[in-house]
């Protein structure tokens, strides 16, 4: 088996889809079980990284040259393909961006006022984090809604399939839904962070629950056309976090929400997976109650706050998990036999066939060496 074959087993074994074919069954009717655990990393950020301190080499470089660094790595790639839509603001909206040092300020002009924010570049990590976000007061939101009520969506399914055709059995793109689906997620991790959105909670609830309808409904189009694109696959890259967000919050205004768009996949034939890269306790046990597939970037302690064994506990017979490889483990930080001896665990835990995905969770760091990674092979193929 190649790491498509192996990843779709596993999700085949779940939810049987009659347009996909991958051998004889198994003994319980179920499908094939994959020869051993799929191991799928994101690699982005370790790419990322190397590139800006000029380490990447050179065969590394371009479409061909990501493919490689994973083939290399003996990992499979899922991410990042091509989207499969892109959005244009009409006339009435214009967009400014200004560099100053290390940090990008960024400006959004409508007719209802304007909106900023302003990224700084963390050299250290090499990574930008917000200095200022968008939505600072409960006014602010009727301008954002203006913002994604006046945009228009199209299709863009060529680069995807590119892609698709480039990895082939090495891995399998996966489609991004808007990050993040939930309009309560894209508030606390893009638009206004935690502390303000915390104070509309307070203060101006009833214009932000008018905001997350209106951006809702104003999604439709976007998956709308995830329903009609190649790719099996649907990510929500919701970067939940159970401790941020928590579990009131997530009954009330996510997991309805949540339900309705993987209710509306499901019925074209898609697996949708759910981004959940943060702590597990408070976001794990809801998550596994709805329809999702999979809950993806799944991380346990020493970084997260449940074991494996209890990540497994929760899910077992309810959702697929991917994940638990912490990236923090990569780093030279953490020796490597501490390491391989985590990997052992986490696969005598979930041994092939029992609805796991082996991935990063969530990234590869920029300071990872890339023997360690190419270690996660040679232990799935019993080498070391």
């Amino acid at each position: 088996m190649n790491e498509r074959e192996r990843v779709l087993a596993v999700f085949q074994r779940r939810v049987p889809f009659p347009n996909l074919t991958l051998g004889s069954p198994s003994s319980d009717g179920k499908g094939e079980v994959p020869d051993q655990t799929p191991w799928y990393a994101d690699l982005s950020y370790w790419y990322s990284g190397q590139k800006a301190m000029g380490r990447l080499p050179g065969k590394y470089e371009g479409d061909e040259g990501y493919l490689r660094l994973h083939q290399d790595a003996g990992a499979g790639i899922y991410l990042y393909a091509p989207g499969v839509w892109k959005e244009e603001f009409d006339e009435s909206i214009q967009t400014e961006q200004k560099k100053e040092e290390n940090r990008i300020i960024s400006t959004i002009f409508t007719p209802l006022g304007k909106l900023t924010a302003i990224q700084e570049y963390l050299s250290q990590s090499f990574t930008s984090a917000y200095r200022e976000h968008y939505i600072k007061k409960k006014e602010d939101l009727k301008i954002m809604r203006y913002l994604f009520t006046h945009r228009r969506i199209t299709s863009c399914f060529d680069d995807f399939l590119r892609i698709d055709s480039l990895w082939n059995g090495w891995g399998l793109p996966v489609v991004l839904a808007p990050c993040c689906v939930s309009p309560l997620q894209t508030l606390l991790t893009r638009w206004a962070g935690v502390e303000t959105t915390v104070n509309l909670l307070v203060e101006g609830r009833e214009e932000l629950e008018e905001a997350i309808i209106e951006l809702q409904e104003a999604d439709n189009e976007i998956f709308k056309i995830i329903s009609q694109a190649p790719g099996q696959m649907v990510v929500f890259g919701e970067n939940l976090s159970g401790e941020i967000t928590g579990q009131k919050l997530m009954a009330q205004y996510e997991i309805p929400y949540w339900q309705k768009r993987i209710e509306q996949l499901h019925q074209v034939g898609k697996w949708v997976l759910l981004h959940n890269d943060g702590t597990l306790k408070a976001s794990l046990p809801l998550l596994a109650e709805t329809a999702l597939d999979a809950v993806e970037a799944v991380t346990p302690a020493p970084v997260g706050d449940l074991t494996v064994q209890e990540v497994k506990e929760i899910c077992q017979g309810k959702s697929i998990v991917w994940g638990c490889l912490p990236g923090a483990l990569f780093s030279p930080l953490y020796p490597e036999d501490y390491f391989k001896d985590y990997l052992k665990k986490v696969l005598e835990t979930f041994p092939a066939g029992s609805g796991f995905v082996l991935g990063v969770a969530d990234q590869v760091p920029p300071d990872a060496d890339f023997a360690r990674i190419c270690l996660v092979r040679k232990v799935l193929e019993e080498k070391v």
